[in-house]
């Protein structure tokens, strides 16, 4: 028996135990199935190739036969879908099929996936990719909101990368269609990226509820995950952490912001803002410096200015000759956060993970032997495989014991 003869009686097997025909036989049709990509508690995302074309997709298909609600719940994510599309930075989709019993959704293929996978084999992003990223997930959610839609669940995992590493916002099962100043009272989304109005919404019976602003947070819980690697607010006790985003309880002090620039922590402090009235909007981090020029702050002008002023007396040649030696030097100055700090075999000792080299390859060497752990939907989360520092006494009452 051949491999393909074999694929084909698997494909019919799995086609025989379809309760309800019709959409399969049509997307089995203008569709050829390929391996898993991935799979949710009532679904499996399949690559698939179109058979006229030979263009390839990614296929979710949603069993409806366990749970009446998910008809109504997926139906409702395919309107949001149809009312935001046409942008490049949001998923697209491509074709529907429906049964009674099972929904095929085909979409664009986004072959690079998640961007928390993307994130955990990098472990960290740079300014500069982060910029490129986030440009994007902004401009995406600007088309959202522009549409009257709010998403509810941004986060890394609802962020696919294309094959150029191009944003494709995705899962709009929690969105919602919003009717002018329309304000949402119910708790849902992801316990991390959740808006303090969101958790208020949940515990007070006065708040006033909550809306477009809750996604411009959760942009800023993601700036802040892509530049360090995990997010602001997590905590092991899960009531800590919810205590630290109604307060906008986060900080800069870990060792990897050492060698972060102020604008982008600028920028996430606008986001993280605990009052959605007075947080940043769209618009508004659109035109922050971070996602300027990124040309350092003396301008070529000014230098020029300069080298006139302090030149005055000297010849053309040598007026041009001492413009380049000052354009030279403001250049190695303004890049001089760039350089690597000198590795000292004391400090190495002592404190390794202060040290941007050795901190990225300790964070890389974790990720490599517990990127399977740190996964979603489970308990674990990635920031733990960042903690650093020890969270009890033992080690000291261990150091004490071998002295005597």
């Amino acid at each position: 028996m051949t491999v393909k003869l074999r694929e084909n009686m698997a494909k019919e097997e799995e086609y025989d135990k379809l309760p309800d025909k019709d959409a399969a036989k049509e997307f089995y049709a203008k569709y050829e199935p390929k391996e898993i990509l991935g799979r949710g508690i009532s679904s499996t995302v399949r690559r698939c190739i179109e058979k006229e074309t030979g263009i390839e997709y990614a296929a979710k298909i949603i069993d409806l036969s366990n749970d009446d609600s998910s008809v109504d719940a997926t139906r409702q994510e395919i309107n949001i879908l149809r009312v935001v599309a046409g942008h490049p930075y949001i998923i697209e989709l491509q074709d529907i099929f429906e049964s009674s019993t099972f929904m095929f959704l085909v979409f664009e293929l986004c072959k690079h996936g998640e961007l928390f996978d993307y994130l955990t084999s990098v472990v960290t992003l740079s300014e500069k990719k982060t910029r490129y990223i986030m440009r994007q997930v902004f401009e995406g959610v600007q088309h959202i909101h522009s549409r009257g839609v709010v998403h509810r669940d941004l986060k890394p995992e609802n962020i696919l990368l294309d094959d150029n590493l191009n944003v494709k916002i995705t899962d709009f099962g929690f969105a919602r269609k919003l009717e002018g100043s329309e304000l949402l009272h119910d708790l849902c989304g992801t316990p991390g990226y959740l808006a303090p109005e969101t958790l208020k919404t949940n515990m007070f019976e006065d708040a006033p509820g909550y809306s477009y602003e809750v996604d411009i947070w959760a942009c800023g819980v993601i700036m802040y995950t892509l530049l360090v690697g995990c997010p602001p607010f997590w905590h092991r006790k899960q009531m800590v952490m919810l205590r630290n985003i109604m307060e906008g309880k986060y900080s800069f002090s870990s060792p990897e912001w050492a060698d972060i620039s102020e604008s982008p922590k600028d920028l996430i402090r606008k986001l993280l803002v605990v009052d959605p009235k007075q947080r940043i909007t769209i618009d508004e981090a659109l035109r922050h410096e971070f996602f300027q020029s990124v040309i350092p702050t003396i301008g070529l002008e000014e230098t020029i200015n300069a080298v006139k002023l302090h030149t005055s007396g000297f010849d053309a040649r040598r007026k041009f000759k001492m413009a380049i030696l000052f354009v030279r030097a403001m250049v190695r100055i303004q890049r001089l956060r760039f350089t690597p700090e000198p590795l000292s075999l004391e400090a190495a000792r002592c404190d390794p993970y202060r040290i941007k080299l050795l901190r990225k390859i300790v964070d890389g060497c974790a990720f490599r032997v517990y990127g399977h752990w740190v996964k979603k939907g489970e308990g674990q989360n990635r920031a733990a495989l960042f903690e650093n520092s020890p969270k009890t006494d033992l080690k000291h009452i261990y150091l004490a014991n071998l002295s005597l």
